[in-house]
């Protein structure tokens, strides 16, 4: 607490937040965030004071107000617990936290949402007020980078690029040994993290003691992480709601410009697929980009690069006709081999991706499956009708399904859910939102799962007849 008369004398009781490495009479200065007032101040001592220390100091203030010690506790255990939550209430009940999204503030999935969002938002602007070391992995695609130039629009964070959708033991240990030692840690992970293969590593930050928060979109796990925030947690269909959308919600109610969040959320929905906001051409073009040049950089790529190329428009207009043209080349290619089974009130689209994608390269084997589902899709034999569209490598099938086939019951996730269930020994993995997903095949036995996948959808449309009959 801080108390005093006038200005001859005072005591604070705080948290250290930073250090000015400034030394007055062979002293130490350092700023303090009081814990009645939520005020910084500055204080002067002879002791060497880390960060995110809670103390109880006396002393006397001088003209400029900064507190010149002759006694600094440095608190622990209990009485530390209690002035940090102290400071931490003072702090968040000084924001101003909206209580509604910004973008979509009538929406039912958002209100439903929203105050895992509002707290969120609240915990990340306390973080950043206390100088807390912040470091936020975000997923390697539009989605995952819009969001992250959201957050660090509004928080003092380092951002590092993940391109794998799994946050490891050996990304865990990674984290720890780059920020577990720094002034009370805190990992946001953002577009992925909510699978069951992410726990252990996330229980590796819990035992830690480094606190986290995962922002995703992807279906939940069966066991989510603990400080989870997804829409799947209010809809099984909520997928559209894009992490990067999440995201920019969450930095528009901490202070980044509610345009500028608006034009990030659309790009990263365009990314995605997603039809929860109004998209444009523009925002189809930066978001294939951003995805172009996320494909050509390693893991653990920061948000600079990505910066300077949306800021260069020759730069910008040269990657983007390679993006596309690239992508047209593939699926006209991949094409020229496509089959289909057609039944009454579906049509399945196959088609070999083997010869025009080569892992870990541009364009991805989901690019160029999404490229051919909407030629289909805007074509005659798929306008307006119920298609699914199958894309295959001798490592995975890609599902692309149109809203009538969804209308019908299919669900891409539910499919490749069904898959790891009927072919564990051939599949590794798999899932996704309703309209798109892939499922991770053993290397050898693609065709069997295929084939399989196929007979599970004909016996599904089968159903869905006889049902309706």
């Amino acid at each position: 607490m801080c108390q005093g008369d006038g200005l001859s004398s005072g005591k604070v009781e705080g948290i250290v937040i930073r250090s000015y490495y400034t030394r007055i009479r062979g002293e130490n200065e350092y700023g303090v965030l009081i814990a009645d007032s939520g005020e910084e101040r500055r204080i002067v001592c002879k002791d060497i004071i880390i960060p995110g220390a809670c103390i109880r100091a006396e002393g006397e203030l001088s003209a400029e107000l900064k507190l010149i010690t002759h006694k600094v506790e440095v608190l622990g255990g209990e009485s530390e617990k209690a002035a940090y939550e102290i400071i931490t209430k003072k702090i968040g009940s000084t924001l101003a936290i909206p209580d509604k999204a910004a973008m979509l503030p009538d929406d039912l999935v958002m209100t439903a949402l929203w105050p895992q969002l509002k707290e969120a938002a609240q915990g990340l602007a306390v973080a950043d007020r206390l100088h807390r070391s912040v470091l936020l992995r975000f997923h390697g695609d539009a989605d995952g980078i819009c969001g992250a130039f959201a957050l660090t629009s509004v928080l003092h964070c380092k951002a590092f690029q993940q391109n794998s959708a799994v946050y490891s033991v050996r990304d865990a240990l990674r984290d720890i040994s780059l920020i577990g030692q720094e002034n009370r840690p805190f990992i946001i992970l953002l577009d992925f993290g909510s699978s069951d293969p992410c726990n252990e590593g996330l229980e590796l930050l819990r035992a830690a003691n480094i606190q986290y928060i995962v922002i995703d979109h992807h279906p939940l796990g069966k066991k989510p992480p603990e400080k989870t925030i997804s829409p799947f947690q209010v809809s099984e269909k909520a997928s559209k709601y894009t992490a990067g959308y999440l995201a920019c919600e969450i930095g528009c109610a901490i202070g980044l410009d509610r345009e500028r969040a608006f034009e990030l959320a659309k790009i990263a929905c365009a990314g995605d697929k997603s039809d929860i906001l109004p998209i444009v051409k523009e925002d189809v073009q930066k978001a294939m980009v951003l995805d172009y040049l996320a494909s050509h950089v390693s893991f653990g790529n920061n948000l600079d690069f990505y910066k300077s190329v949306m800021a260069n428009p020759e730069l910008f207009a040269s990657i983007a006709q390679q993006a596309e043209e690239s992508i047209e080349e593939a699926a006209q290619k991949a094409m020229e081999g496509m089959k289909s089974n057609k039944t009454p009130k579906l049509e399945t689209f196959i088609f070999s991706l083997g010869r025009v994608v080569k892992r870990g390269e541009w364009p991805p084997s989901s690019k160029v499956t999404t490229r051919i589902y909407d030629k289909i899709r805007n074509g005659p034999e798929g306008h307006g009708k119920a298609i699914i569209c199958l894309g295959y490598t001798e490592r995975s099938i890609i599902m692309r399904i149109s809203d009538e086939a969804v209308a019908l019951g299919f669900s891409a996730n539910t499919l490749a859910q069904r898959m790891k269930d009927s072919m564990a020994d051939f599949v590794d993995g798999g899932g996704g939102h309703v309209k798109a997903g892939a499922i991770k095949v053993k290397v050898g036995f693609v065709k069997e799962v295929l084939n399989e996948l196929s007979r599970e959808i004909e016996k599904e449309t089968g159903a869905e007849i006889n049902k309706k009959a």
